[in-house]
């Protein structure tokens, strides 16, 4: 099945086709490609897993840490700035450097900007109000329900938790209405006909800790925290007297993964999808259907003399052996965007703070002409113990029309990160 807009390009030619659908790649090259939606829960062979070393969230834990950051980053720089006053040029330049790292670490702009669990909104908005609007949403986290949270009075709005104990909380907290990512269950009262809710959770200590597993739990820490941004963006167009558009579905994706070890981007179910192959020297990055042939690569315009790419010179997007269009990459606020611009439209791949609860180095939203069609994430280098130091990506396809470009893109990035392992 072709994407709509293809219907508008004429002689689009089947290098079009192909970067579009792996669905009609899969009629020339046939494959087990069955796409799995998520839709809240995991199959019983999911509930083995959890990785021991994931960082859990604790209650007002962003908020906390965020104030802390921000009183030290203060007192640093008053300290230096009686050092100054005093003739200590020396010292009190040191210590004005240490307190400019320490605001550079937290970030700028204020806490929302800054905080990637947890965000904040001022507003008379009752629990209430807000689960009348929301309660029919299904989400990766299943739809929301009515519970208590220890810390906060009243009523919370809970969507979860799913079999690694995530959770997105909307509580009230005085004037404001926090909305975060948990996996501290404990800290959930609830009633004993939702204790179904919590049967099968896993044990973070139990099993071992593979990419396919780990690719998974990945997945559900960037989705929550994609819904947590989603349910802001709800919240303050009530509260601002709006009347925002709540979909049927928000984030439900299919999930694709792929490990340098392993050499393929394969599905939920463990299937073969696209043969990846990449390496930083000499620059490659390229996906292949079953056979070899190449369906995707994005090859660097310029290197310098060293043989290292040459960003300034952009690159190109090679389909089916013909270009499909510039890539540009931009620096805009301190994040990483590629831009795209093609006959089909605009692809803008955007940086977000990394999901260092997933272990995951660096995470891109992905949109074609402002609709977000996927999220992707990756490490360049994290060390499993099974198979050792490897890269590893996922991708969170809201559209599979275009899953090709998600996936050669997606190892592009993670491919040319390697620069800052050398």
């Amino acid at each position: 099945m072709l994407c709509q807009v293809l219907s508008k390009i004429p002689d689009s030619g089947y290098f079009f086709d192909k970067f579009y659908t792996v669905r009609q790649f899969c009629v020339k090259k046939p494959l087990r490609v069955p796409f799995i939606r998520s839709c809240g829960k995991m199959t019983d062979k999911f509930a083995q897993w959890h990785p021991r070393t994931a960082p859990r969230a604790r209650l007002g834990e962003e908020m906390k840490q965020d104030r802390m950051m921000t009183l030290l980053g203060v007192l640093t720089a008053f300290c230096g700035i009686l050092s100054l006053s005093v003739g200590n040029f020396i010292i009190g330049g040191i210590i004005l450097l240490l307190a400019f790292g320490i605001f550079w670490t937290r970030g700028g702009g204020k806490f929302n900007d800054r905080s990637l669990y947890e965000k904040v909104v001022r507003t008379d908005l009752t629990i209430d109000e807000i689960y009348e609007k929301v309660k029919d949403m299904n989400t990766p986290l299943g739809k929301a329900w009515i519970a208590e949270h220890k810390g906060y009075e009243g009523d919370s709005i809970v969507f979860g938790p799913n079999i690694f104990r995530d959770c997105v909380v909307i509580s009230r907290m005085k004037k404001d209405i926090d909305i975060k990512h948990i996996t501290l269950t404990d800290n959930i009262i609830r009633k004993e006909e939702d204790e179904y809710r919590f049967e099968n959770l896993v044990d973070p200590d139990a099993v071992e800790v593979t990419p396919r597993r780990y690719s998974i739990f990945a997945s559900f820490k960037l989705a929550s925290v994609i819904l947590v941004r989603d349910l802001l963006k709800i919240i303050e167009e009530l509260s601002s007297g709006g009347e925002p558009e709540i979909p049927a579905e928000s984030g439900i994706y299919n999930f694709y993964y792929y490990n340098s070890t392993e050499g393929w981007l394969r599905n939920e179910e463990g299937d073969d999808v696209l043969e990846v192959s990449c390496s930083y020297d000499p620059f490659e990055a390229k996906v292949m259907d079953s056979d070899g042939d190449v369906m995707a690569e994005v090859v660097p315009r310029a290197f310098d003399a060293k043989k290292r790419v040459t960003d300034s010179a952009g690159y190109d997007l090679y389909a089916d052996g013909e270009h499909f269009a510039g890539v540009k990459r931009t620096i805009e606020k301190n994040l990483d965007v590629f831009t795209i611009t093609s006959e089909a439209g605009t692809f803008v791949i955007r940086s977000f703070p990394a999901c260092r609860r997933a272990n995951i180095a660096g995470n891109y939203t992905v949109e074609l002409d402002g609709r977000e069609v996927a999220v992707i994430g990756g490490s360049p280098g994290i060390v499993f113990d099974t198979v050792g130091k490897s890269q590893n990506d996922v991708i969170l396809s809201y559209d599979d029309d275009y899953l090709v470009l998600y996936a050669v893109m997606e190892i592009f990035i993670m491919t040319l990160n390697k620069k800052f392992l050398k």
